[in-house]
């Protein structure tokens, strides 16, 4: 920008979605009291000892085969040393010198295309207590402390708010993708500080950083990056410091607020956890970790079967509704997300409820779109169908029968009805030679009426223009 090249770099921090805290027995609960899930582990008291979670390293070995990284084959732990009340340990667990997962890539969607963003580790670790602040004082709710974290470090690669923004969302939907996590950034499940700096172009030399933390949505990611950058170049173009600070975006204003500056490197005199020792991970255990197809990979899927991009791009969007959508075992896949997003989706919207919440069994809305194409449903019928699908739990052919949904398709009876319709109006159909789009409209206008518009019309118009060729030939 006006020959300042921008470089960000991100660390992202999920919260992993384990029963229980990263070394300790402690249950999770994002809802419960405070200091209700705090185990003597969490506490720091004396003579406990950590017990590393299982489900948690696996799924640290999901992500890391996901971002294409090399996975380590042993486990270690660290000791990052602080003294802060919301880690009574003095010190936070996590790996340093040995993250679980190393040089890896992920693709992001941008206005200019795919772009693939460098990343460099990603580390297991445990979260540190919240923190309420008060007038009087801060209040710490150690429910949070202990909970199993995965820390995501890119590469300094990143080159502007929409990159940064993109590649925030695709993490989002990688974890969310993989069930790792719920990965809710108004939430905090999903954490982003974004690191910023600029340098003149043709430097090597990396400028200042400054890192803004506390953002909430993507959204919010691309505005205080994108005020970052303006207020950087301001001052190197009136050749002022850009001094190292930690900042805050308000989005009251608009603006990014200074939380603290920092006066040179911390040093948390890491060293390895005597209290865990190194575990080692088969090639075995690390094969057994799978993993769901992924977001770029489902949306190439579903562009292959020529869903509508619109209706991809939802599914892509909402991981949960995509899943739903995939447990309707309907061949057609073009066919299903029109009906799908026509009629579930609207019916869901119409409740102000998600799609999956309705209550429709997934294999009564294959048996309908089955009836659909049988003939037995029309496209009416089917509409008047689903709503009488939530909270179903039968006979089908019952409903069908009970609510008269079922399209006749009888031959003989429709030829009846035909029949009964052209003696009845002799003098209109009697124009037939010479306009045959009125007399036939005419005549499937009774047609539909006289059923209820359940009649199958490709039966009925042949049926019909077999029946009036026949009168005049």
């Amino acid at each position: 920008m006006h020959n300042f090249e921008t470089i960000i770099g991100i660390e992202i921090h999920i919260e992993l979605k384990t029963k229980t805290k990263m070394f300790s027995p402690a249950p999770i609960d994002f809802f419960a009291e405070p200091n209700t899930h705090a185990h003597q582990i969490d506490l720091a008291y004396p003579g406990t000892l950590p017990q590393v979670n299982k489900q948690a390293v696996k799924y640290g070995i999901a992500l890391a085969k996901a971002l294409n990284m090399q996975i380590d084959d042993e486990l270690h732990f660290d000791r990052k040393n602080y003294f802060y009340p919301d880690l009574p340990k003095g010190y936070q667990i996590t790996q340093f010198y040995r993250p679980i997962g190393q040089n890896g890539t992920i693709q992001i969607k941008t206005s200019q295309g795919l772009k693939e963003i460098k990343i460099e580790r990603i580390h297991l670790e445990e979260d540190t207590a919240r923190q309420h602040h008060e007038q009087d004082g801060t209040k710490l709710d150690y429910n949070r402390a202990g909970i199993p974290l995965i820390e995501i470090v890119t590469y300094p690669v990143i080159q502007n708010a929409e990159q940064a923004a993109a590649y925030v969302d695709m993490i989002k939907k990688t974890v969310l993708a993989l069930n790792i996590s719920e990965g809710k950034l108004e939430q905090g499940s999903l954490r982003a500080d974004i690191n910023i700096s600029l340098r003149p172009y043709g430097v090597d030399k990396f400028g200042t950083k400054v890192e803004i933390k506390n953002l909430n949505s993507t959204s919010n990611i691309k505005k205080a990056i994108e005020f970052e950058i303006q207020q950087q170049r301001k001052k190197l173009l009136l050749n002022e410091p850009i001094l190292q600070q930690t900042k805050r975006y308000d989005d009251t204003t608009n603006s990014n607020v200074v939380m603290r500056t920092k006066t040179g490197a911390v040093d948390y005199k890491y060293f390895p956890d005597p209290n865990i020792p190194v575990i080692k991970l088969s090639k075995q255990f690390i094969d057994s970790v799978t993993i769901n197809e992924l977001p770029l990979q489902r949306e190439k899927r579903y562009l292959d079967a020529n869903i509508q991009n619109i209706y991809v791009q939802s599914l892509i969007d909402d991981v949960e509704l995509a899943n739903y959508f995939d447990s309707i075992k309907y061949p057609d896949l073009d066919k299903l997300s029109k009906v799908f997003f026509a009629e579930i989706v609207s019916l869901a919207n119409s409740k102000t409820l998600h799609p999956a919440q309705l209550n429709i069994k997934p294999l009564y809305i294959q048996e309908a779109l089955n009836l659909l194409d049988q003939g037995v449903l029309s496209g009416k019928s089917l509409k008047k169908l689903i709503p009488l699908l939530v909270d179903f739990d039968d006979n089908m052919e019952d409903l069908l029968t009970q609510h008269n949904l079922k399209q006749i398709s009888d031959p003989k009876l429709i030829t009846d009805i035909i029949k009964q319709i052209i003696d009845s109006n002799p003098t209109i159909v009697a124009e037939y030679p010479n306009r045959p789009e009125r007399v036939t409209k005419f005549i499937l206008g009774n047609l539909m009426a006289q059923t209820n518009g359940q009649v199958n019309p490709q039966v009925s118009n042949q049926i019909m223009e077999q029946t009036l060729n026949e009168l005049f030939k």
